[in-house]
């Protein structure tokens, strides 16, 4: 058995381990139905740590030669999606209607949006514990749902998502997995199912630092994951095999095994064929 294999047989086991330890809300959302080519991300820390999520899905889609036009990232420290005014962000006289002309001298230029939407896709990342706290899970669920409603209203596709344990409380994936897919199941959005992929990668080599010394934000290699599985879900594409590993490059045998891991876990997730 080769190395790739043998990673492949690992993954699959300890995903298998992770899926059967809770009966799992299934996604109604399976796939987006495009190719994006323009992305915004809404979050806070989960998603700007390791110098932010949106470099390694860029970095990712750019090794794959996947074209996008244009991406963003909207992120509060702490914040949950209560925070966030996301109509304004998308709207086309809104605040991402501007941009810095790098080419012409740093100007400040308007995109023209009568010939394309504002964005293709727009990431909402909640509150690490969002959905399962007594007090911040009625405002997960409010904004999910508003802003979804708000971005299906410009035809802008919602994804939505799910978080990851706390390091040493495994206990949170179920809440965070149940409670972030039934709610994106109601709001119409597609759930990527970051939580899972940690859970299964900690399984798989528990000696991997996915965590930084807060035991929740993600390392450079948490990040990584994050951002394999935003990619493989949004481009409905693997990861496996790209060659690109981060801005706070991690080793190349540890990308490998976590874009299998990611790979392995959107399929299983949505009930997708490799």
């Amino acid at each position: 058995m080769n190395f790739r294999s043998h990673l492949l047989a690992i993954s699959l086991l300890t995903l298998s381990l992770t899926a059967s330890a809770f009966e799992q809300v299934k996604p109604e959302i399976t796939d987006l139905g495009i190719t994006p080519k323009s992305y915004l991300l809404v979050g806070n820390s989960f998603t700007f740590y390791s110098s932010g999520l949106h470099n390694i899905v860029n970095g990712l889609a750019r090794a794959a030669n996947t074209p996008f036009k244009r991406n963003r990232m909207a992120t509060i420290g702490a914040a949950d999606l209560g925070w966030h005014n996301v109509w304004e962000y998308v709207r086309p006289s809104g605040m991402a209607a501007t941009y810095v002309d790098h080419k012409d001298g740093g100007k400040i230029k308007r995109f023209d949006f009568t010939k394309e939407k504002v964005f293709d896709v727009v990431v909402l990342q909640d509150n690490s514990t969002g959905p399962v706290n007594p007090q911040r899970k009625d405002t997960f669920e409010k904004y999910v749902k508003q802003h979804s409603y708000d971005l299906n209203c410009f035809g802008i596709k919602p994804m939505v998502m799910m978080t990851w344990a706390h390091k040493g409380k495994p206990q949170m994936l179920e809440g965070l997995s149940n409670e972030t897919t039934r709610v994106a199941n109601e709001a119409k959005a597609m759930v990527i199912p970051v939580g899972l992929a940690f859970a299964s990668a900690e399984k798989a080599k528990p000696e991997l630092e996915l965590y930084r010394a807060d035991k929740f934000h993600p390392s450079p290699e948490g990040t990584y994951l994050e951002g394999c599985v935003t990619y493989a879900t949004m481009f409905h594409k693997s990861p496996v095999g790209l060659k690109y590993y981060g801005v706070e490059k991690i080793d190349p045998k540890t990308a490998e095994f976590l874009q299998q891991v990611a790979w392995d876990t959107v399929c299983s997730y949505f009930g997708w064929t490799k």
